[in-house]
């Protein structure tokens, strides 16, 4: 006599929300990002450019490539403008 299978359903369940509006969620991956960035930059630097790097010529491009994406997504800081005193060359005043 031939054993039954045993029949077990499981059904998948989804995790639960780890933020309770998409706002708090789209902080949350900023403030890791802020976190965890620089050490990612530096990871794939030193595949990338390292002078001793085992890698391969295709995951150096990678790296590389990897970098420059992050690079376009960063916004980059403008310094802001001093004040105009009136004082300085330029300002008119010879």
């Amino acid at each position: 006599m031939a054993k039954q299978p045993i029949k077990v359903e499981i059904t998948p369940t989804t995790p639960p929300p780890s933020a309770t509006n998409p706002t708090d969620g789209m902080d949350e991956g900023r403030t890791m990002a802020r976190r965890y960035l620089p050490d990612l930059v530096k990871l794939l630097a030193g595949v990338a450019l390292g002078k001793d790097s085992e890698a391969s010529l295709h995951t150096k491009f990678l790296a590389a490539n990897a970098i420059a994406n992050i690079a376009g997504v960063i916004p980059q800081t403008t310094p802001t403008a001093p004040p105009f005193d009136g004082s300085g060359p330029g300002d008119g005043s010879a």
